[in-house]
């Protein structure tokens, strides 16, 4: 079909060992790209943005750059197409026959499959089509400037490069640039210049006029042979430390440009700890001010016991540390500490006078994404709490405005601020809400074997009386077992008899 549709417009393109490659409702159809692997710099005269043609369940076809990131080409193209595409299996299956016989058909030495194509493109309902030309346009001219800063960052890499990849997080008022190239088993960074800066801040601003807005990151990876992707990083995950800048450049890049919804870890990070931070004369104050008004703290029964959930935080922090796991929650003098693996987490802080402050935050908290992005209040963690309750007791979300929970142990039982937070638990703590959640965690790493020795470890942390030798039982079927620092994880909970 593409074949076809390239002839009948005589574009100078090949039509010969054309490759195809399948998306959702389509196939993406492009010529392979062939280099003289000989000449090191034959790189440099490949046309980054070469065409390639996306052909819809529907038959249309529709020319793209392959400049422009694949994901986003597809989306738009996927945006015009007719709603009765996206029908049953039975209407796929048929299509695929109806294309393989028109594959057949155009290898033989019989009529063409087309005589002749027309596009079916009618414009979306309600679209402004000057709207909708001036936003693909812009898509293309960003595609565009792609080419020259992959180019340049090519010529950068050592002699026998394989691959490089880039990475670019700006702002209106910062810049971070990181390239490394790669070849064979060998890595190294390579320096960007200010002149390849100023090409992706360029097309940057180009990028800005699409309805995303600019990127907050640009990543770019190209091999010898001219294979590009591009991605547009719009901050839908948290960036690794190294490629995050200050508050004030995001808030700079918010103010130049914009944006109706931010992210609920960006938003937080702009925030910083005037949304939450709570330092000891803060904590007074609010106490002070809640007294006067006469304002309390709300009993809260969503949590266990606190001897009961130090006790199963203890024992699972010694079961993990004892299977030499870099995973799962651990004891720290003084504070209990978890982060999972889905960025959330929370920290236990014990406190004298038989005191604590559990706190901690589920990443992407629909509480927070109502307060940053809904215009919601932010949610009550701290009415009525006491002036001990502050950044010194609580897990240092609150200072990048992404504490989503706050408890506290009082008086023997656990109060909260005004706002429900029961829903933000269970993925920021470590299976400790039931002592069935703890023994299958606890199985999972001790072995199926030891589920005797896991539940009488854990009535023996709950009643304070855990011996080693009740740790040892534990893994008596792992013999590598680091028994001692799972002992170590009970002395500093306080659960291992005296």
């Amino acid at each position: 079909m593409v074949t076809e549709w390239i002839r009948s417009r005589g574009m100078d393109y090949p039509t010969d060992g054309l490759e195809a490659d399948r998306f959702a409702a389509g196939w993406s159809v492009y010529a392979p790209v062939e280099v003289d692997e000989s000449d090191p710099m034959a790189f440099l005269q490949m046309p980054v943005g070469r065409s390639v043609f996306l052909v819809g369940d529907s038959g249309r076809i529709e020319e793209v750059s392959s400049s422009v990131p694949p994901q986003q080409a597809v989306e738009r193209f996927m945006a015009k197409e007719p709603a009765s595409v996206s029908g049953s299996a039975a209407d796929e299956s048929d299509f695929m026959a109806e294309f393989e016989r028109q594959f057949r058909d155009a290898a033989s030495d019989g009529p063409p499959a087309f005589a002749d194509f027309t596009v079916v493109d009618g414009p979306r309902e309600n679209a402004d089509l000057s709207t909708v030309g001036d936003e693909v346009a812009t898509a293309d001219e960003a595609g565009r400037l792609i080419e020259p800063i992959v180019q340049q960052l090519a010529q950068l890499g050592p002699a026998g490069w394989d691959e490089f990849s880039a990475v670019f997080a700006f702002t209106v008022t910062s810049q971070i640039a990181q390239l490394q190239f790669s070849s064979e088993d060998r890595t190294g960074l390579v320096p960007v210049p200010q002149s390849v800066a100023e090409l992706v801040r360029q097309q940057r601003e180009v990028a800005a006029r699409m309805p995303a807005g600019p990127w907050l990151r640009l990543l770019l990876t190209c091999t010898d042979r001219g294979e590009t992707t591009v991605e547009y990083d719009y901050g839908d995950e948290p960036f690794p430390d190294d490629q995050l800048v200050a508050p004030e450049h995001y808030r700079n890049d918010l103010e130049a440009y914009p944006r109706q919804e931010l992210p609920v870890w960006l938003a937080g990070y702009v925030a910083g700890p005037a949304a939450q931070g709570r330092d000891p004369r803060q904590a007074v104050t609010s106490q002070i001010a809640d007294e006067a008004v006469g304002r309390t703290a709300a009993a809260a029964t969503d949590l266990p016991q606190f001897g009961e959930l130090s006790a199963r935080w203890a024992v699972l922090s010694a079961v993990y540390a004892g299977v030499g796991s870099d995973w799962g929650p651990r004891i720290f003098p003084g504070y209990f500490w978890f982060e999972s693996d889905g960025r959330s987490g929370a920290t236990l802080f014990i406190l004298p006078g038989d005191r604590a402050v559990l706190s901690g935050g589920k990443w992407d908290s629909e509480l927070l994404d109502a307060a940053y992005n809904g215009l919601e209040p932010m949610p009550d963690l701290y009415g009525g709490a006491p002036a001990w309750v502050n950044d010194s007791a609580l897990n240092t979300r609150n200072r990048n405005g992404l504490l989503t929970f706050c408890y506290w142990w009082a008086d023997g039982q656990w109060y909260r601020g005004g706002t429900d937070t029961s829903g933000e638990l269970a993925v920021a703590l470590p299976p400790v809400l039931t002592p069935e959640d703890t023994i299958r965690a606890m199985i999972s790493q001790a072995g199926t074997g030891a589920e005797d020795e896991c539940e009488a470890l854990l009535a023996a942390a709950v009643s304070h009386t855990a011996t080693p030798t009740d740790v040892a039982a534990v893994f008596a079927d792992k013999p590598d077992a680091d028994v001692a620092a799972a002992v170590n994880q009970l002395s500093l909970a306080g659960v291992l008899i005296s």
